[in-house]
C-alpha cells in the first residue's frame, strides 16, 4: 500500500477507536504497543471528562445567554450519570472529614454552582496534573484546579474577579461502552477575590 492509501485508508474508512487494530494488521505492531495505545485511549476519554465538568461549569451565568443554565446542565449530563454525587470540601475544612457539603445528582449540583454566582459573570477553569487509574470497567482522576470567575456590570466593566483553587477527584465508570463520572469530590484550598471594584 502507497503512503498515500494507508492515509486515506486509516482516516476516512477507519473509525478512531478501530485505528489500533488496523494498525496492528497493517504494521504487525505487537500486542504491548497496541495495550499502550488502548490505554492512552482510555486516559483520553476519562480525562476528557474532567475537561467536560469544566466547560459545563464555566457555562453558567453569562448573562447574555439567558439559556446558560440549561446548556451548562446538557453540558454535565453528556460526561455524568444523572444520580453522580458531588462531595465539597471548602477552605478551612479538614479534607480527612466527612465532606461538609454532599449534593446528590446533576441538577443539584448544577443548580449549587449557578445559584451561587451573581450578576453577569465569565467562568474559566484551568486544570493541570491529571492522575488517571484505570482498573477494568472503574477509574479515578485527580486534577488541580484554578478556576477564575470574572463579574461584569452592565457596562461590561468587571466589577469582581474571583479565584479558586484545588483538587478534584473523579471517579468513572464505563456504563454501556461510554466513560462517566459517577462521582466528583472538589477540596479547596482557597477561594479569594482577587479584585473587586469599590
Amino acid at each position: 500500500m502507497t503512503e498515500n492509501l494507508i492515509r486515506k485508508f486509516t482516516s476516512q474508512l477507519i473509525p478512531r477507536a478501530g485505528l489500533c487494530l488496523a494498525l496492528v494488521i497493517a504494521l504487525g505492531l505487537s500486542s504491548g504497543t497496541v495495550m499502550a495505545t488502548e490505554n492512552l485511549q482510555v486516559k483520553n476519554d476519562i480525562i476528557n471528562l474532567m475537561l467536560c465538568y469544566g466547560t459545563g461549569t464555566d457555562t453558567f451565568g453569562v448573562a447574555s445567554n439567558p439559556d446558560s443554565f440549561n446548556d451548562g446542565l446538557d453540558i454535565y449530563a453528556a460526561c455524568f450519570t444523572n444520580d453522580a454525587v458531588f462531595r465539597l470540601w471548602p477552605p478551612g475544612t479538614d479534607f480527612n472529614d466527612t465532606a461538609p457539603i454532599i449534593i446528590n445528582g446533576i441538577e443539584a449540583w448544577a443548580h449549587f454552582v449557578a445559584d451561587g454566582l451573581t450578576g453577569d459573570s465569565l467562568g474559566q477553569h484551568m486544570l493541570s496534573n491529571f492522575i488517571v487509574d484505570v482498573n477494568g470497567n472503574t477509574g479515578t482522576l485527580k486534577a488541580y484546579l484554578n478556576a477564575t470567575r470574572a463579574t461584569h456590570d452592565a457596562s461590561g466593566i468587571v466589577t469582581n474577579v474571583a479565584v479558586a483553587n484545588g483538587t478534584y477527584t473523579l471517579y468513572v465508570e464505563k456504563i454501556k461502552n461510554k466513560w462517566m463520572v459517577t462521582q466528583l469530590d472538589l477540596t479547596l484550598i482557597s477561594f479569594v477575590n482577587q479584585f473587586s471594584a469599590p
